[in-house]
């Protein structure tokens, strides 16, 4: 989930509603198996608490978290919180060729190629500072305060990071979340293709690892999934990719 971008988003909401409503959705966050809850999950997670204040803040957070991710999204809450059941949007590899090739600067290119190579979640890539990055990948701490290298054996990309991190201190990407919202939007809007969010860079890095034949549980590894059944709906996807293209050539032989 992506709770620190929810927070930054909404810099409005005094200290004490930012400690609850990141409170509960760290503990949601922690409950869930995948990168977000399904509707199943946020209801058994409210079903551990009674009946009163607590369980009102919790219901109150979570309400607020879906209606930031429609806002950046344009998606329907029940879409959203169904997301076992709805298949990821992704960019195809020309695709995100065509973001790195309408970058303005060096970081801007650095921010898409970083998330696409690697995979990593918009709250890894903002953690990310000069020590992260090793000789072959990039050490940082994920979902559940779990350390993971994430390898990386593009050696020409490796190359351009590590002279990219050599220029920083502190962070590599210190931006807010809703700075590289924009960003992304915008290098969309430059390259004529469709208006993705920043998470949708780390589903294109997985189908297209996919794509490229990495088995599941090498995706499920790098991308840090906890559960194989978070990995699967990327072979699902590319599966219905698959049946679509079919029923086109289908389509114009008859």
């Amino acid at each position: 989930m992506d709770v620190q971008g929810f927070l930054q988003f909404y810099g409005g909401f005094s200290d004490g509603t930012k400690r609850t409503y990141g409170n509960s959705l760290t503990m949601l966050d922690r409950y869930i198996s995948g990168d977000e809850p399904t509707e199943d999950e946020v209801k058994a997670f409210l079903r551990q608490f009674k009946k009163g204040t607590t369980l009102q803040k919790h219901k109150a957070a979570i309400h607020r978290y879906f209606r930031y991710k429609k806002r950046l999204w344009d998606l329907d809450p029940k879409e959203f919180i169904s997301a076992e059941k709805r298949l990821p949007r992704y960019l195809a590899r020309d695709q995100v060729n065509r973001l790195i090739e309408c970058a303005g600067d060096e970081s801007e290119k650095m921010f898409v190629q970083t998330l696409f190579i690697t995979g990593i979640r918009m709250a890894e890539l903002m953690s990310l500072t000069r020590e992260s990055v090793e000789p072959g990948g990039i050490r940082l701490i994920g979902k559940g305060n779990k350390e993971r290298v994430v390898p990386v054996l593009n050696k020409k990309f490796m190359g351009e990071l590590t002279e990219y991190a050599a220029k920083r201190k502190g962070k590599l990407f210190p931006e807010t979340y809703s700075h590289y919202w924009l960003l992304l939007r915008k290098l969309c809007l430059r390259a004529g293709v469709p208006m993705v969010s920043p998470h949708t860079l780390r589903h294109s890095a997985a189908v297209d690892l996919i794509n490229r034949g990495l088995p599941l549980g090498g995706v499920q590894r790098l991308l840090g999934h906890t559960q194989e059944s978070t990995t699967l709906i990327y072979a699902r996807l590319t599966e219905t990719d698959l049946r679509r293209e079919l029923e086109r050539l289908e389509e114009k032989s008859g």
